[in-house]
């Protein structure tokens, strides 16, 4: 058994190494959710340059720029630490002088499609969402009016 000044040395040491060992590690360790991708690909004509702006309520992740067949990707995971497992993701997009904005991750919509990857192909008419069933992009309606952020007919 450690006795006197012995178990002060140790705890010591014990201290200093604990720390290291944390710094090591990355909220994915502690985080029993998978990552979720989100990909964005410029599918408008040759010539129109995308303009996107992507948010939660949590994270910005500011303005970018896509020419043709151009690709914006971003990845999170679900916060843990909040007992509502509630995450949205939308974005704002701009070409030709036009806004349109829709969810591009709604975790009420897309969680139970057993999937981590999300690749949207934003075309002139409307965003298209891969289906990897049919290995192809299904059409999902546009949404403008931030008010209702929400997107049907998805699948």
């Amino acid at each position: 058994m450690l006795a006197g000044p012995r178990i002060h040395v140790y705890i010591f040491c014990l201290l200093l190494l604990l720390p290291s060992n944390l710094m090591v590690m990355t909220t994915d360790d502690f985080n029993v959710y998978p990552r979720i991708h989100v990909y964005v690909t410029n599918g408008l004509s040759q010539d129109t340059l995308l303009t996107l702006h992507c948010k939660s309520r949590d994270d910005d992740l500011g303005v970018h720029y896509l020419k043709y067949k151009e690709d914006y990707t971003f990845s999170f995971h679900y916060n843990i630490f909040r007992l509502k497992k509630y995450t949205l993701f939308w974005c704002d997009f701009t070409w030709n002088g036009k806004l349109h904005t829709f969810e591009v991750y709604n975790w009420k919509r897309d969680t139970n499609l057993g999937r981590e990857n999300f690749r949207w192909l934003l075309k002139e008419k409307e965003p298209c969402l891969f289906n990897y069933a049919l290995r192809d992009y299904t059409i999902a309606t546009m949404v403008t009016n931030r008010a209702h952020l929400n997107l049907y007919n998805l699948y």
